[in-house]
C-alpha cells in the first residue's frame, strides 16, 4: 500500500535524481541531462504554482517510491508524467501510483480530463496506464515521437 504526499521544496534532490535516471532520460520526450540549478529553480517554480500537482509516493517501510506530476494545461486539460525510483521498478507501483494521483486529481478538478503521452516503445508505462483505468484515444505524433494518447476523466 502506497501512502503520497505533496511535493516541498526538500525534496528537490531526489526529484533531481529521478529525472536524471538514464531510463528516464530515455523514455522522456527531451533526453537531456538536466543541471541541479536548472532544475531547482525549475522545482521552485513548480512546487508554488497552482496549476501543477507533484506528488510524492513511499510504500509501507517509508521508502521513497517515486512521483507524479499532473499540470494544468487549460480549463479543463491536463497532463500527467510519472517515474519510478530505479530501486522499486517491475512491483507494479506505477498502477497504484496513477489511480490514486488521477483519483485524488479529479476530485479536486472533476470537469478535467488529464492526458498521458507515452512513447510507443514504452511499453511498461502503457500497460501502466490501461491498468490504472487509462483508455487509449489514438497514436499521434507528440513533440516528435509516434506516441500512445491516453486520457482519463471522471465518469
Amino acid at each position: 500500500m502506497l501512502s503520497f504526499r505533496k511535493a516541498q521544496l526538500k525534496d528537490a534532490r531526489l526529484y533531481f535524481n529521478w529525472a536524471n535516471d538514464p531510463i528516464v532520460r530515455e523514455q522522456s520526450y527531451n533526453s537531456d541531462l538536466i543541471s541541479f540549478e536548472n532544475h531547482y529553480h525549475w522545482f521552485e517554480n513548480k512546487i508554488n504554482d497552482n496549476s501543477y500537482i507533484m506528488l510524492v509516493f513511499t510504500n509501507q517501510k517509508n521508502l521513497f517510491i517515486g512521483q507524479i506530476r499532473i499540470e494544468k494545461k487549460t480549463n479543463n486539460e491536463a497532463i500527467i508524467g510519472i517515474s519510478i525510483d530505479s530501486n522499486h521498478r517491475g512491483n507494479g507501483y506505477s498502477k497504484e501510483m496513477l489511480k490514486k494521483s488521477s483519483n485524488y486529481f479529479l476530485s479536486q478538478n472533476p470537469n478535467f480530463v488529464i492526458n498521458a503521452y507515452i512513447k510507443e516503445i514504452n511499453l511498461s508505462s502503457k500497460h501502466a496506464f490501461e491498468k490504472a483505468g487509462f483508455n487509449l484515444n489514438n497514436i499521434v505524433i507528440h513533440e516528435n515521437f509516434k506516441s500512445f494518447h491516453y486520457t482519463k476523466k471522471n465518469q
